[in-house]
């Protein structure tokens, strides 16, 4: 800042100021790099523009990681030592180095080496374990070790050690099989030739390379597209509808009517439905469109709503009843393009919405998908015609186990413009008599490992959605309570609470006795136990927190998903007191953190 004295400038001054700073500019011109005309700016002469690594090995030069061997060489299929790759990683990763007095490797105890500090940080960082005296720097990384310092890296070792990750992704593979699963799976290594992973074998520099870019893409967790359901008791929190991209409104349902013998889409509050056209609807709406964000009219359906089908002299589910037939499935195509363009109400006030979920449930085998494919077909030329939306829910695939796989993935996603993962409420809904007398509540809302093979099977590049943007993971938050006496469950069948009652028990203003809240590392799931002294009853209540919703839009982002669709509004945690947020029940405003969410300030 140049002083002014009265009104002049002091040329004394300017002059100290100016020899000052073209001194601090030879200075920096001197120590800096100027890659642009540097020889270091040039790409290695011994890395092929055709190399998968090309754009990695120039990444990691840019940002002054790797150095070369010199004369502008690269190294080029050669191998790599531990000491290197953990320096890579360490410097990729901008970990503030650690040196501690006392050398955690008998053979890493120089504070003078290159590598003492990265080993050091790695170590604290859990990208490697002090299962040995030495760390062996010099001998060369294998296959194998990368890829599990890179699951490591990623956060991931816990869930590499689940059961269901224990098999061989490659057919000579043995060891740290769920470590290489994770790598595989998240498309950060690759087979070394055609099924085999060659783990014991070193790593190539330019392999690392690659590894190491495509570990670090995945890290910077993110929320391109945030979109939520409003339906029954959604109203508490309307205003959040001002922070999404999209919402999608619960107020529609496939209905079968006995004296017509059909099945038609009903709007209305009768037979005790929940999917209903509530009192003050335009209220939502109109927030909805003044903030700009795209309106769905979500159409349910359960298949374990029975219908006697006349010609096949049997019950079917209502959705077969409604796919299987043409004239069926016009009635209802016919049924929701009308509702889209134009719902009345009975005092006459009109909505219209931008698109339509199709939120048929409970789908299992090939002519229930054959059925969905063909009425999303129809469904979408019709929609086309309007400019109208398609988004389809989905039910995840679930691993080794009877499930519902009624959707073809690949075709749904050819189809709809977005499609909604449901991987949520995977607790048990009933125990059997052997699990109550074995005390069994164990069941959390989503198993981590069962949420990854969700996303892994729904991104298949054979089967899946071939393209990923068009994938939302949707968040429930749905809880499970189990009570307990006598080391023995008394509920047959779950119970189920609210994020208030949740709330609620973490501040305990009742009293109950040995309250803690806790946090399961192997499912990625809370979960709060106490005892109530009136009944001496002990119970567990399983939930969704902050961490376990951070979790799984982590794991969606590895997978290359971006989009969050939340189920549902009116029953997010979303609590700013001091014990809430230390139980982690600020669970709305992490999201926004991850989403950059729209900005609800009104003009």
């Amino acid at each position: 800042m140049i002083t002014k004295l009265k009104g002049k400038v002091s040329s004394r001054l300017v002059s100290s100021l100016l020899m000052s700073t073209l001194i601090v500019l030879a200075i920096l011109a001197y120590a800096l790099p100027v890659f642009a005309e540097s020889t270091e700016a040039r790409p290695f002469s011994d890395v092929p523009a055709s190399s998968p690594a090309y754009d990695a090995i120039n990444s990691l030069r840019e940002l002054n990681i790797i150095k070369g061997t010199g004369e502008n060489k690269f190294g080029y299929g050669k191998p790599l030592k531990r000491s290197e790759f953990v320096m890579y990683l360490v410097s990729l990763m901008q970990w503030e180095l650690l040196t501690p007095e006392k050398a955690s490797f008998t053979d890493s105890t120089s504070k003078s080496s290159a590598y003492y500090a990265y080993i050091e940080t790695a170590l604290s960082k859990g990208v490697i374990k002090r299962d040995a005296e030495k760390f062996r720097p010099s001998d060369y990384i294998t296959r194998e070790e990368a890829a599990v310092m890179l699951v490591r890296c990623m956060g991931y070792n816990t869930l590499a050690a689940q059961p269901s990750l224990q098999y061989k992704p490659y057919e000579d593979v043995s060891d740290s099989k769920g470590y290489i699963v994770i790598a595989r799976d998240l498309g950060i290594v690759s087979a070394s030739e055609k099924s085999l992973f060659s783990p014991k074998q070193p790593v190539k520099k330019e392999d690392a390379a690659l590894w190491l870019m495509r570990m670090h893409s995945k890290l910077n967790i993110r929320i391109d597209e945030l979109h939520a359901f409003y339906a029954l008791g959604a109203y508490s929190q309307k205003e959040l509808i001002n922070r999404l991209d999209s919402v999608s409104f619960g107020w529609s349902r496939l209905e079968y009517n006995k004296q017509a013998y059909r099945v038609e889409l009903s709007m209305s509050n009768k037979n005790n439905a929940d999917f209903y056209l509530p009192t003050g609807f335009k209220d939502p709406i109109d927030t909805a469109v003044k903030a700009g964000v795209s309106t769905q009219l979500n159409v349910y359906a359960s298949q374990d709503t029975r219908v006697w089908e006349e010609e096949k002299q049997k019950y079917v589910g209502i959705v077969d009843f409604v796919t299987s037939k043409p004239q069926r499935r016009k009635a209802i195509i016919d049924s929701i393009i009308k509702k889209l363009s134009s719902t009345y109400s009975q005092n006459g006030q009109s909505i219209s919405f931008d698109g339509v979920v199709i939120d048929f449930e409970g789908l299992k085998g090939e002519a229930s998908s054959e059925g969905l494919n063909t009425f999303l077909a129809e469904l979408k030329k019709e929609l086309s015609q309007t400019e109208k939306k398609l988004y389809v829910a989905v039910h995840p695939r679930v691993e080794n186990q009877v499930c519902y796989d009624g959707y073809d993935y690949k075709t749904i996603g050819s189809l709809a413009d977005k499609v909604i993962l449901m991987a949520h409420d995977y607790n048990a809904m009933v125990l059997t008599q052997s699990d109550m007398d074995r005390n069994v509540t164990f069941t959390p809302v989503t198993p981590i490992d069962q949420v990854y093979y969700a996303l892994k099977t729904i991104t298949d590049k054979a089967s899946g959605v071939e393209d990923t943007s068009k994938i939302w993971l949707q968040i429930s938050f749905g809880t499970a309570q189990w009570q307990s006496k006598d080391n023995k469950v008394i509920n047959k069948r779950v119970y189920t609470t609210s994020s208030d009652k949740i709330r609620d028990r973490v501040l305990n203003s009742d009293g109950m006795k040995d309250l803690r809240v806790n946090y399961s590392a192997s499912s990625e799931n809370p979960y709060i136990t106490y005892l109530n002294p009136k009944d001496n009853v002990y119970n567990r209540i399983w939930y969704e927190d902050s961490r376990s919703v951070h979790a799984k839009i982590k794991l969606a982002n590895m997978f290359g998903i971006y989009g969050i669709s939340l189920w549902r509004l009116g029953n997010i945690p979303d609590y700013d007191g001091d014990i809430e947020k230390g139980a982690y029940l600020d669970v709305w405003q992490q999201i926004l953190n991850l989403s950059g969410g729209k900005d609800d300030t009104e003009d």
